[in-house]
């Protein structure tokens, strides 16, 4: 207890401490706050309460993956005002003791909040858990990140805890029951290929664009050789094309072509952004693209074990001018000490869905 009392006090300190260090635009270090009141809230546990947390987190993924699947969020949003639990019950087509039920756990996530008693209303967290990118995020998680890390603690005992590398031999073949890697099964499976695509166009939100810091115009535009015709940008597995997007309307006097390519399920859902070109293209096979003056690939090396990513880069660099073609890697460079859980979650997610890893620098 007296140890409990010291951490709670030098967290206290320590939040107190940073409240004044605001930054040059007058707010406070978010991320900073963050941290140190989620320590604050885990240091103030009992035993109980903390096996509490770690357990029953899986319950909480659940229960909005019903939420969503009812539409209860959406029709919080929708009512403007508070609504009652039997007239949610009516709208979802749920049992009403059943939605008190579900209602009481995501009023005590803070997901919803209570007008009064069987009285829901909307709060800022049904907001953030309704816009689309967010809730295809929520889908995709459960339907197919949850389903395979159940099969991950089984999977790791009987291959010996070896680190998996093989993207067709991981937990997510137990899951599914395939042989075939998560890309080879997305095709077969469009919904849960559509929450995925969708995912992907919001899953850095609340993070720094690389456009807003890489220096893109004068790595790209100076040196740059040809007109119209010639190929500034290659966004390579670039999904429906969000990153040409965001290139596009921040820099819409660059020259030259700028190319999408992905499989051609997630080609057909491509963004109409304007001077961007479709391509259907297996980045394992030659790229058809040659002297192109930039290759980019966001999320892509986090996708594949090493053996995979040497095959990419090899065929990227087949195709690449010497001396002018360049290869941006957009990625999540992992910590060597101080990982973030964001961080941690991605790399075991990756590891349980297709024998991948997130990488430090070195």
């Amino acid at each position: 207890m007296a140890s409990q009392e010291t951490e709670v006090s030098a967290l206290i300190d320590t939040l107190r401490d940073s409240l004044p260090q605001k930054g040059s635009d007058g707010s406070y270090n978010r991320e900073q706050l963050k941290d140190v009141a989620e320590r604050l809230s885990i240091a103030l546990e009992t035993p109980g309460e903390t096996c509490q947390r770690v357990t029953y987190y899986p319950l909480r993924t659940t229960i909005v993956r019903i939420a969503t699947r009812l539409n209860i969020l959406n029709i919080l949003i929708d009512s403007n005002g508070p609504i009652s639990g039997k007239e949610l019950s009516h709208k979802v087509g749920a049992d009403h003791l059943l939605l008190i039920r579900l209602m009481r756990f995501l009023v005590a996530m803070h997901v919803v909040g209570e007008a009064g008693v069987d009285s829901y209303v909307a709060t800022t967290i049904t907001r953030h858990l309704t816009i689309p990118k967010l809730e295809a995020g929520t889908k995709h998680t459960y339907d197919i990140v949850c389903m395979a890390a159940k099969q991950l603690d089984p999977f790791l005992a009987k291959t010996g805890y070896k680190n998996p590398n093989d993207p067709k031999h991981c937990a997510f073949q137990d899951a599914f029951h395939t042989e075939e890697n998560l890309f080879e099964w997305f095709p077969k499976h469009p919904e849960y290929l559509n929450n995925f695509n969708l995912y992907m166009t919001g899953q850095r939100d609340g993070r720094a664009n690389w456009i807003d810091f890489f220096p893109l115009e004068e790595q790209l535009a100076k040196g740059f050789e040809g007109g119209d015709d010639a190929v500034m940008l290659v966004d390579i597995g670039g999904a429906r094309g969000h990153e040409v997007e965001n290139i596009k309307n921040r820099y819409p006097h660059l020259p030259g072509r700028f190319i999408l390519q992905d499989l051609p399920e997630t080609v057909k859902q491509a963004l109409p952004v304007k001077g961007m070109e479709a391509m259907e293209h297996d980045f394992f096979t030659p790229q058809p693209i040659k002297g192109a003056r930039a290759y980019y690939l966001r999320n892509i090396m986090h996708d594949w074990p090493d053996s995979k990513c040497q095959q990419i880069l090899s065929q990227t660099k087949a195709a690449m001018k010497p001396g002018y073609s360049k290869i941006i890697l957009n990625e999540l460079v992992l910590p060597d000490k101080g990982m973030s859980l964001t961080a941690a979650q991605l790399d075991i997610t990756m590891m349980t869905v297709l024998a991948a890893t997130e990488r430090t620098e070195r």
